[in-house]
């Protein structure tokens, strides 16, 4: 849970921006850091990426993917984008469009990877699920530490499989502009 914390700002418009922290009890049962303005849990991402297992642009994939997933589904977007460019809301024409765009993205890489790549990305990335979840969910009739590895190197060659299809994708892009 989030709680409010006492410290509110008004910006130029006259509206009350308040910092919105995780609550004293979700700090106790999660590992939280603070990236920029946003919290996270420390997730098995963070993890591969901390035992050496992935690198640097599977991590920027993981991230760019949840950003979109997040914002073609829900709508939303982070404070800080991970690419660092700056991104005005505009009107609701825009927005919207931009939001087609993503949830287009997600329906190519999810039609180039495939529908089990597709669910263990949501199962990794979007509902931040363990390593043991996941092989619960997977592979229930394995032992429960066979299934993790399973599930982690499963998970360590999709993001690496997800930075090649973004940098395909990028290729792909940059060629239609220039040709």
């Amino acid at each position: 849970m989030l709680e409010m914390v006492q410290e509110v700002s008004t910006s130029g418009y006259g509206m009350a921006n308040a910092m919105v922290r995780p609550s004293v009890e979700r700090y106790r049962h999660s590992e939280i850091r603070e990236i920029g303005n946003t919290f996270r849990v420390v997730n098995a991402v963070q993890s591969m990426y901390d035992a050496g297992d992935i690198g640097d642009d599977e991590l920027a994939a993981a991230d760019r993917w949840y950003r979109e997933y997040i914002f073609a589904s829900l709508g939303v977007v982070e404070d800080a984008p991970s690419d660092g460019r700056v991104r005005e809301r505009g009107d609701i024409h825009t927005w919207m469009m931009g939001r087609g765009q993503c949830s287009a993205r997600i329906t190519q890489i999810r039609d180039m990877l495939g529908l089990c790549a597709h669910v263990r990305l949501e199962m990794l990335l979007a509902r931040e699920m363990s390593f043991s979840a996941m092989a619960r969910h997977l592979y229930p009739a394995l032992s429960e530490g066979r299934a993790r590895m399973k599930v982690s190197a499963q998970c360590a060659l999709l993001l690496e499989q997800l930075a090649h299809v973004y940098e395909a994708m990028s290729k792909k892009k940059n060629r239609k502009k220039s040709g």
